[in-house]
């Protein structure tokens, strides 16, 4: 089998991880803190949680639009050269939108700038699926990334969305955006058909593939619906935003042992236990979000849901990773997670209006139980795939 081979393999140049986690960050970044963006807009423009979260989402949605354009031809080009370009207009949009004084202009560059983002958050995904020798370990580093630097950016944004409204957290996402900006300068000036993919691995048929990214789209998708509105769900609890910042910073610090054992854990056990036992455990957490008033309830099922999404991203994109290692299906995972978070607050903030919080809630449940028989379908099939292989050779 593979996996005694990739164990043995030496391990990925540092610089190499430090460009590709960099172009991770900064695309992801408004996804991350999306709780505090809505909150911002609803505070700082008087926005409905409807109006609100169609706001977020249009970024979101140009994130997910570029990337998916971008995926199919973007082992065509240097990666470095993209992501040069792509932070250039990243940080222009990032600065001009922090002094915008309407919404329409407001709305028309967080658009631009998810446009930047959208590739930085491809090539990210892309690179390390074509170059590294173990996908699902740099995604399971990822994740800690995401958990570590989340605590201080989870903390800072509460204040300043209290303080300042929705200029606030975007002031913060524009100055992190910049910081990160030099270590893209790691990213390699290579492109995927300049040399032999990491491994040899026959592609997948396109059915497995939109399996892979239906299962990536349903659940992010049912992730970013409480994500986004965690705030909102907090104040039912009886917390303010600042409260739920500081939740949210907790949560991270928590969440990084869900990292830590994605990335430890590896495929060791295979991919089916941990894929069930995640979207288990997100079934569980929604229920408690959605359906308790109890403040106490609310931290431990938000924890709770951290935890389980630090641990599940890198199963997701390792999944599609699997499927073709020149990195195109697993930047098309990174486009169908940009376009579950995209879905996620609109849908969220209609069924709210439709059905309120137990309609998310069964919402929630339905839309995980279909991400999980996906991705199963798709697990088995890749097994039988590697079985046949391997008996041929």
């Amino acid at each position: 089998m593979s996996a005694p081979a990739r164990a043995s393999s030496p391990r990925d140049p540092a610089p190499f991880v430090v460009g590709a986690i960099a172009a991770q960050v900064i695309g992801g970044l408004v996804a991350q803190m999306s709780p505090f963006m809505i909150g911002g807009f609803m505070a700082g423009l008087s926005l409905s949680e409807r109006d609100a979260g169609f706001v977020a989402s249009i970024e979101f949605l140009a994130l997910a639009i570029t990337a998916i354009a971008i995926a199919p031809v973007l082992p065509r080009f240097s990666y470095r050269r993209v992501g040069l370009a792509a932070i250039a207009l990243t940080l222009l949009a990032q600065g001009v939108s922090i002094f915008s004084a309407s919404l329409a202009s407001l709305t028309l560059l967080r658009g631009l700038a998810g446009v930047g983002e959208g590739a930085l958050w491809a090539l990210s995904l892309s690179i390390v699926a074509f170059r590294s020798r173990n996908p699902d370990k740099i995604y399971g580093c990822f994740q800690i990334v995401w958990a570590l630097g989340s605590v201080p950016l989870f903390a800072v944004g509460g204040q300043l969305t209290d303080a300042f409204a929705h200029r606030g957290i975007l002031a913060l996402i524009a100055g992190v955006t910049l910081a990160l900006a030099p270590l893209l300068l790691l990213v390699p000036d290579t492109r995927a058909r300049s040399a032999e993919p990491a491994t040899d691995t026959a592609p997948a048929s396109p059915l497995l593939g939109a399996m892979t990214l239906a299962a990536v789209v349903l659940y992010v998708a049912a992730s970013a619906a409480l994500y986004a509105f965690s705030a909102p769900l907090g104040e039912r609890a009886g917390l303010d935003t600042s409260a739920v910042g500081y939740a949210l910073t907790m949560a991270s610090l928590v969440g990084l042992a869900g990292a830590g054992a994605a990335t430890a854990l590896n495929v060791r056990w295979g991919r089916a236990i941990p894929i069930s036992g995640f979207c288990i455990g997100f079934v569980i957490v929604a229920l408690a979000l959605c359906l308790s008033h109890d403040a106490a309830v609310y931290v431990a099922a938000l924890v709770g849901s951290v935890v389980i999404y630090y641990f599940s991203m890198p199963y997701l994109f390792g999944l599609a990773a699997a499927l073709d290692r020149s990195g195109r299906w697993a930047a098309g995972a990174g486009s169908a997670y940009l376009l579950g978070f995209a879905a996620g607050p609109v849908a969220a903030g209609a069924v709210i209006a439709a059905a309120g919080y137990a309609g998310l809630a069964a919402a929630c449940v339905a839309v995980t139980a279909a991400a999980w028989a996906l991705a199963m379908a798709v697990h088995r099939r890749l097994g039988g795939t590697v079985r046949a292989a391997d008996a041929r050779a």
